[in-house]
């Protein structure tokens, strides 16, 4: 129904659902970073098991977070079929799934972070079919980009630390002075 479709802004080709998830974005990171429940989610998100043993209740933790990412998805969603599609149809879902993941780990699972890098991997879907259209390169060219990148990104993240470790420099001080007491012996 043409009732429930998402225009765009006006003057440009970007529709209205560039602004609600970055208002998403923004609301789930003020909670994550900002709030105590916030906070045990990070935690329980980065060790569930010893969450669990200080007293968080980490599986409902974690009910609540895939409910959370359940319900963004699901906005996400309906705000594609409503401003892009207009129809729900099997090819819509195609490599968003694969697309979102590699988002939110680029963005090191920062809500705030994945705004920058939506936007490049958007742009990188942009150009892709600019690219199909204007100089005939395969669409999947694309896909084999968006690879790279992920297989760059894990790749660093496997090696930190392993192949070069970083130090702090050096620094000489001047030798510490006597105690009182020992220079009135000397």
């Amino acid at each position: 129904a043409e009732g429930l479709r998402i225009g765009g802004m006006a003057g440009t080709d970007i529709h209205w659902g560039l602004v609600f998830g970055v208002v998403v974005c923004v609301l789930l990171g003020l909670w994550l970073f900002f709030t105590t429940s916030g906070f045990a989610t990070r935690i329980v998100g980065g060790n569930a098991r010893a969450a669990l043993l200080v007293g968080l209740p980490s599986p409902r933790i974690i009910v609540v977070a895939c409910a959370v990412g359940g319900a963004c998805a699901g906005l996400a969603g309906g705000i594609e079929v409503a401003a892009v599609h207009t129809n729900a149809n099997a090819s819509l879902i195609a490599g968003l799934g694969y697309t979102g993941i590699l988002v939110s780990f680029v963005a090191r699972h920062n809500p705030w972070a994945v705004i920058p890098v939506a936007v490049l991997f958007g742009g990188f879907g942009a150009a892709g079919s600019l690219l199909q259209r204007r100089m005939d390169v395969p669409d999947a060219s694309v896909m084999v980009l968006q690879g790279f990148a992920f297989l760059l990104i894990l790749a660093s993240e496997a090696l930190r630390g392993k192949l070069f470790v970083a130090r702090a420099p050096k620094v000489h001080s001047p030798p510490l002075p006597l105690p009182a007491v020992i220079k009135a012996n000397v």
